[in-house]
């Protein structure tokens, strides 16, 4: 695990963050901004529309709080242990840049079958980096006082973000969530990465299987409409049809 290491915050959004961490604190609580915010800050990017942050705790408690003192409105998801704070109106706060802000319990989850929808259960800050799609995702930055930027890193993902490589957490990442398979192709196009070849591997695997075909319909928008939000669709599109057809012949 990378320990010792921090990101830069970017200025706008310190205070707000900082503030976070204190009320984290005063209610003993563990916090972190974990996956996207993390990966796009250690690469300087200091745009980032939104912030996602786990606990290690109550995580709809804690979000009902930071929306009393931001005159957010809070949409709490009891099923996964997540709640999503959003500002509308004249008394709400919005921290700067941010559209939204989601809040989750850490947690590990379970797959009954391939492109299911998961069992969750509350886990540790370990496990809930673990169950997600790439390492350059699977990093969190602590907002404690004390640890403020922070980064924990189990997985090598920021050394992944620096090779500009695409690699999946476990063997089973494709077959338990499919839907990974287009973020793969919006993630590698974006940063301009190429996938590790056990992961290449996995990915081929999982389009011979058909898993993108048992994607549900609303999951499968979900991530087409956000590959068309990308700043070079196309080349998203056409890095999916690669793979589709080189999976149908020798390789990745």
């Amino acid at each position: 695990m990378t320990r010792g290491t921090s990101v830069r915050i970017p200025p706008p959004l310190r205070p707000w963050l900082q503030a976070v961490g204190q009320a984290a604190q005063a209610q003993r609580l563990r916090v972190y901004a974990v996956g996207g915010c993390v990966r796009d800050w250690l690469l300087g990017r200091a745009d980032t529309p939104d912030v996602d942050f786990v606990v290690e705790g109550d995580a709809a408690a804690f979000a009902r709080r930071l929306a009393e003192s931001t005159g957010a409105s809070v949409n709490v998801h009891a099923q996964f242990g997540t709640a999503t704070l959003s500002w509308t109106g004249r008394a709400a706060r919005a921290p700067a840049g941010l559209r939204r802000v989601d809040v989750a319990t850490c947690r590990k989850e379970t797959y009954r079958e391939p492109a299911a929808y998961p069992k969750v259960s509350a886990g540790t800050l370990e496990e809930d980096l673990h169950r997600r799609d790439f390492t350059i995702n699977a990093m969190a930055a602590s907002v404690a006082p004390e640890a403020f930027g922070r980064v924990h890193d189990p997985f090598g993902g920021r050394r992944d973000l620096r090779a500009r490589r695409l690699r999946i957490l476990h063997d089973r990442s494709f077959m338990d969530d499919p839907s990974r398979i287009l973020r793969a192709a919006r993630f590698a196009t974006r940063f301009g990465c190429r996938l590790e070849p056990g992961t290449a591997e996995e990915l081929r695997q999982a389009l011979r299987a058909g898993l993108l075909e048992r994607l549900n319909r609303g999951r499968a928008r979900k991530e087409l409409g956000r590959m068309l939000e990308e700043p070079d669709p196309v080349a998203c599109l056409a890095c999916l049809g690669r793979w589709v057809r080189a999976s149908r012949s020798e390789g990745v």
